[in-house]
């Protein structure tokens, strides 16, 4: 592998090879400035399993819009800026599917919850209960403090003595395995 701080001092030889063609000029960018962003991603990320995804997912949109990087500006920042972007482009997906979790998951407990005492539980209503059941004890009491409790995730993270993000991405894989088992049980059950 190339020594990182000697490509990353002049990359326009590497970039014009590259733009060119030359598959050994792209890795050897891509070995220079690889650690640089997934040290970017890491410090940015959310959650660390997005690291190595994204970076993956920078270097194959640079190395599909290598024609439009200009020659003679720093190859870096231009990596950097495409991480980013998709970085942001990230969070804000999983910010919309943690919003469209949290409306399912509170409607179905509010559903839950009113159909006990009004009438008969809907099948989701049930199947919600089974699969709270089968959660284990710090999973139902974070699901408790959230929805029941109605605690916002700063103050479950100090009750808990858990960091914000902790408490963010457990409710973001509670919500997808509750839905899972939920769906899973609606679809093996048999018409009448």
């Amino acid at each position: 592998m190339a020594n990182p701080t000697s490509i990353t001092a002049d990359d326009a030889p590497l970039v014009r090879a590259a733009q060119a063609g030359d598959h050994d000029a792209f890795a050897a960018l891509l070995d220079a400035h690889l650690p640089h962003i997934r040290t970017f991603l890491a410090l940015k990320a959310p959650v660390p399993q997005l690291v190595d995804e994204l970076a993956h997912d920078t270097f194959v949109f640079a190395f599909r819009h290598l024609g439009e990087f200009k020659v003679g500006t720093s190859f870096r920042a231009w990596v950097r800026a495409i991480a980013w972007n998709l970085l942001r482009a990230e969070v804000q997906r999983f910010a919309r599917e943690q919003a469209n979790l949290d409306r399912l998951t509170a409607w179905q407990l509010a559903d839950w919850e009113t159909s006990a005492t009004e009438s008969p539980p809907s099948a989701e209503a049930e199947h919600l209960q089974s699969c709270l059941d089968q959660l284990d004890a710090p999973l139902r009491e974070l699901i408790t403090l959230k929805y029941r409790d109605d605690h916002s995730t700063e103050t479950i993270a100090t009750k808990l003595k858990r960091s914000l993000v902790w408490v963010r991405v457990s409710l973001f894989r509670v919500r997808a395995q509750l839905r899972e088992c939920i769906e899973g049980k609606l679809s093996r059950r048999q018409p009448c």
